[in-house]
């Protein structure tokens, strides 16, 4: 039974017919770490070797930024990028179109745009075979669940139910990392042409762009780059010249070289905030209801529960412990399924939010922490969380 879902998977995904879509191909988080370029001197020295000039060159330029040494060796350094990135970017299937999208890790996560997988709660995944050139085979065939959406935003998230054999997740970058002039990357699979590799530069950052398609309208914050981007390469990954996902390819308009990415300033807000659940939404007449104020169970803090999606449960719940040392503290079930996905705590009770916990993948277990220097409910950056660090 799987072996024929597979190749049925497979047909659509490497056949040009399941290409004919629409025109349409489709708070910064700061470098921890293990966020640190992928593709530098020391993890790359033989991409840094001055086009093979001899010692003595390479001792001349010992120090100096890659981009500022004439002799670099540029096609083995693109080469470098897709040999260690594209087997983090798979194909996105569903019994009506095909796309691209990107596993970043945070609890086996694929993140890939909205309307590519609008309308499915499960979609097939392919991904890259170890050898260059072959067939996906059943073995790189899997499973995903749609966990999250963001439709104005174009984007959503894909739960895998295993991590994948020997796959790193691509780095996230940050808003730093998006300058004019700058040379992208992209992987994906236009017009079933599976793990195509282009590249180009950055045209201009735009802030709260505007775009409509056949879905309604979006708004994002979007990189324009020249980077040839065709259907297929929907929820695909733009990369920065060092290799981290600094946008997601979504859009292209009509004329020569115009094609969008939503930026990573975006991709990071949407990991940090409450969006549209999967599968349970509100009706369109669902206005929040508050269901109970009072004592919690243990009558140590007053609390208020509401109903946002009209089932009759509470999914937003303020609590406010009668200890002032203790923090007011909101907590949040987005995908509507009775737990928890989001905790945010106004630790010293000024009425502005300071910190926050996020369960990404819905699995019960924290990914990610956000700062709110600002004292909004959004935090304004994320990092990943470290089980044992006291936050």
């Amino acid at each position: 039974m799987k072996r024929a879902v597979v190749s049925a998977f497979i047909a659509v995904a490497l056949t040009e017919a399941a290409m004919a879509q629409a025109d349409l191909i489709g708070q910064a988080i700061p470098a921890s770490p293990e966020n640190a370029s992928i593709l530098s001197l020391e993890s790359s020295p033989e991409l840094y070797d001055m086009g093979g000039l001899g010692a003595s060159v390479a001792a001349k330029y010992a120090g100096t930024k890659r981009a500022d040494a004439p002799f670099v060796s540029r096609g083995r350094h693109d080469s470098e990028i897709y040999r260690q990135l594209s087997p983090s970017v798979v194909i996105v299937v569903t019994d009506k179109s095909i796309g691209s999208g990107s596993y970043i890790g945070l609890g086996d996560i694929i993140l890939t745009n909205w309307h590519v997988v609008k309308g499915f709660q499960k979609v097939g995944l392919l991904f890259k075979p170890p050898t260059d050139g072959t067939k996906p085979s059943e073995a790189d065939f899997e499973i995903a669940q749609v966990v999250k959406t963001d439709p104005a935003q174009d984007l959503a998230l894909l739960r895998l139910a295993s991590t994948p054999r020997n796959i790193k997740p691509i780095v996230l970058g940050s808003e730093s990392d998006i300058q004019v002039g700058a040379d992208v990357h992209a992987i994906g699979h236009p017009t079933g042409e599976a793990w195509t590799y282009t590249k180009g530069f950055i045209s201009q950052y735009r802030k709260d762009y505007e775009w409509r398609d056949e879905e309604g309208t979006h708004k994002a914050s979007v990189i324009q780059t020249q980077t040839p981007i065709n259907p297929g390469n929907s929820g695909g990954p733009l990369l920065s010249d060092d290799g981290k996902l600094i946008g997601v390819n979504t859009f292209k308009a009509k004329g020569e070289a115009l094609n969008f990415a939503i930026s990573i300033a975006d991709v990071q807000a949407f990991l940090g905030k409450a969006a549209q659940p999967i599968p349970s939404k509100a009706p369109a007449t669902c206005k929040s209801v508050k269901l109970y104020e009072g004592r919690d169970r243990q009558n140590i803090a007053l609390l208020v529960q509401f109903d946002t999606n009209c089932d009759g449960k509470p999914d937003y719940s303020v609590v406010t412990p009668d200890d002032l040392t203790k923090p007011i503290s909101v907590h949040l079930d987005t995908n509507f399924d009775g737990k928890t996905d989001i905790s945010v705590e106004d630790r010293n009770r000024d009425q502005r939010w300071d910190i926050s916990f996020h369960d990404v993948d819905f699995d019960g277990k924290i990914d990610l922490v956000g700062y709110h220097p600002d004292g909004k409910l959004t935090p304004s950056r994320l990092d990943k969380y470290a089980s044992g660090h006291r936050y």
